[in-house]
């Protein structure tokens, strides 16, 4: 006699679809097939409001200002900075939750890099993941990690308020709230 399994289909307990939809990131420009857009852009961390359905996303033409273009270069500055400190501190992190944390937020910054670099038009820097620029105590990357995203939230909000184009102001709003969010991962734990 041989040994068959079944497998039916209908007998997975799972929610039911009924299409798939593709939607975009309007800051980072990546992609997500879902049948709602998620709470969160899972690349860059962009809240609800900035996933629209792809057939939606247009980009306008715009000239970059010069005080603009020099804020983005500060700001891939710090978001590259950012991201190799958190994938130094998810290595040494001393627990698996803050190690995911980590990574992810490197991740997350890393994306953010990417996206300064689309609208500065050149190439992307080098993330180096094992840059020894982090404690090996995690205590103090936390509170690092917490300085790390006051800062960026101080310099991104000087940067909103000297764009004048509107996809860049965009881009520094999305951003701050994002790092805000991030800001709340460590507040109250060092």
């Amino acid at each position: 006699m041989q040994n068959t399994t079944t497998l039916n289909l209908f007998s997975f307990n799972c929610r039911r679809v009924d299409y798939l939809k593709v939607f975009k990131c309007k800051i980072c420009q990546e992609g997500y097939l879902g049948d709602a857009p998620p709470t969160h852009c899972p690349f860059c961390g962009a809240h609800q409001q900035y996933m629209i359905e792809a057939r939606d996303f247009e980009l306008q033409e715009y000239t970059l200002t010069d005080v603009s273009r020099r804020n983005l270069e500060e700001a891939l500055n710090l978001e590259v900075s950012n991201a190799e400190f958190y994938f130094c501190a998810a290595d040494r992190a001393d627990n698996v939750a803050d190690a995911t944390m980590f990574m992810r937020l490197g991740k997350v910054e890393s994306e953010h890099a990417s996206t300064i670099v689309k609208e500065l038009r050149k190439q992307s820097p080098d993330i180096i993941r094992d840059k020894n620029m982090c404690s090996n105590m995690n205590l103090d990357n936390l509170e690092e990690s917490n300085q790390r995203e006051t800062n960026a939230i101080r310099h991104y909000t000087r940067f909103l308020g000297e764009a004048t184009e509107e996809r860049i102001k965009e881009i520094f709003k999305a951003i701050i709230e994002i790092e805000k969010d991030h800001l709340s991962l460590t507040d109250g734990r060092f």
